[in-house]
């Protein structure tokens, strides 16, 4: 049986020690994300995050905005029971809420921003990414910035194989775990569903969202800032 990537299983306990070692410039993606929405917002703010995951980014955002309050969501309870427990110990419990669940699981409105990091490109383009950024939308105050950063690209396309190879070759050299990386590799494209940079901006039109600028780039993954018509 092929393996899959599963958040409700062992992955949820390996994130955070082998996240950053699979994605390139992971710790910058967060960095660059939290000064995109200081730049933005008052010292006062309320952040909606979706795939809150382990609760890293929220916790990080938390320490170095202490006056931003967080309400994150994921459908997976191994990954948010982590988060509950790292919420707990920094003391940030009455300034982050976790939601079990998908976006229309969360009641709150007029949120002040959203971060998407690494989130839709698990979904399908057959109408599912759309929808969760239009729900998103949705959540937000007109004029809200939302951050999104997913895997990119047009899979067989020169740029897609040019950069997966070089991606690839990365893994390869600083992990010694040859056999796993050929095997993440393979999985991720039965399991990731790429769109082109192109169709991402499309996207956020069709959700309601205007002034859409990339701001990172690393081999497949990209990142993109933009604000609620």
């Amino acid at each position: 049986m092929e393996k899959q990537i599963d958040f409700n299983g062992e992955w949820s306990n390996e994130y955070d020690d082998t996240a950053h070692k699979i994605i390139p410039a992971y710790q910058a993606i967060y960095e660059l994300t939290q000064h995109l929405l200081r730049d933005r917002l008052n010292s006062v703010a309320r952040i909606l995050v979706a795939g809150a995951g382990t609760g890293k980014e929220i916790i990080d955002c938390s320490q170095n905005n202490p006056n931003w309050s967080f309400t994150g969501f994921d459908p997976a309870e191994p990954m948010l029971s982590i988060a509950r427990e790292k919420v707990a110990a920094a003391t940030l419990k009455s300034k982050i809420s976790l939601v079990l669940g998908l976006i229309d699981d969360v009641a709150e409105k007029d949120f002040d921003a959203a971060t998407a990091i690494l989130v839709m490109h698990f979904l399908p383009d057959d109408g599912a990414k759309l929808y969760f950024l239009k729900a998103i939308a949705d959540k937000l105050k007109p004029g809200a910035p939302i951050v999104l950063v997913d895997l990119e690209g047009e899979i067989g396309s020169d740029e897609y194989n040019v950069l997966n190879a070089a991606w690839k070759n990365q893994q390869l050299f600083i992990r010694a775990e040859n056999d796993r990386v050929n095997e993440e590799f393979a999985m991720r494209e039965k399991e990731v569903h790429f769109i082109s940079e192109k169709r991402i901006e499309l996207l956020f039109i069709e959700a309601g969202f205007i002034q859409v600028q990339k701001f990172f780039k690393a081999y497949l993954f990209g990142g993109y800032v933009a604000i609620k018509r």
